[in-house]
């Protein structure tokens, strides 16, 4: 199997199960969408998504160095607040 390929479908794989996560605490566990929601959406969604794509050649080191310093940031920016 090529490793590219293999790559690829372990984020999907990582997609799948933060989608069925996020599902999951919402509907059993009856809990509202929040602000850790989201940004548990954005770590499970947007990096493998920016990894796929990067590894596809569809977007620039540049680019992907930008968006992962953003999402990082907004990721982090609430962990200290009580």
């Amino acid at each position: 199997m090529n490793m590219l390929l293999f790559i690829e479908l372990v984020a999907v794989l990582i997609m799948a199960g933060g989608l069925g996560g996020i599902f999951y605490d919402v509907l059993k566990n009856k809990k509202n969408i929040d602000s850790k929601t989201i940004q548990l959406t954005a770590v499970v969604f947007v990096l493998p998504l920016l990894l796929v794509l990067g590894l596809e050649g569809k977007i620039g080191r540049e680019t992907i160095g930008t968006l992962f310093g953003i999402i990082f940031g907004y990721v982090l920016s609430g962990t200290w607040k009580q």
